[in-house]
């Protein structure tokens, strides 16, 4: 009867301490950051935004350089993340513009034309393209009709 009591008690805490080894993993797993910031930093620096989709499944990932006496215009640099599966979608770099969300499978990546030269038919025409995630296809701004 006694072996069985010392028995039940070596299994009792062997149980207890891999369980609080398990808890000490997921603290460390939960402290490191999500593979999206680390590919984020690793490319653009600290100052990175992050700017999830509406249903939370794909992250945007962008940097802005500050203009300077060099290089008086902004750069924008960004990637798409899925979530699901731990995958870049898509990326880019772009002059002058913005990238946002148009819904929850698109983006929106606009750009501020230069010297424009042309009629004034063009004038405050919007530059840039329309990003489908689904379809992972670009559309010019020119052909979608976006206002």
């Amino acid at each position: 009867m006694k072996t069985v009591h010392q028995i039940l008690t070596g299994l009792l805490s062997l149980l207890l301490v891999s369980c609080g080894s398990s808890r000490l993993d997921l603290k460390e797993s939960e402290s490191q950051p999500a593979r999206y910031q680390a590919m984020a930093f690793q490319k653009y620096g600290r100052g990175t935004e992050f700017v999830f989709n509406e249903s939370k499944t794909v992250v945007l990932c962008l940097t802005r350089s500050k203009p300077s006496a060099i290089h008086p215009q902004q750069q924008v640099s960004f990637f798409v993340f899925d979530l699901s599966s731990d995958t870049t979608i898509f990326e880019d770099e772009i002059v002058n513009g913005s990238v946002d969300w148009k819904d929850s499978f698109t983006l929106l990546v606009s750009t501020i034309p230069g010297m424009v030269k042309s009629e004034e038919s063009s004038a405050g025409q919007m530059s840039g393209y329309i990003f489908d995630l689904r379809s992972r296809k670009k559309r010019s701004l020119d052909a979608s009709g976006v206002q």
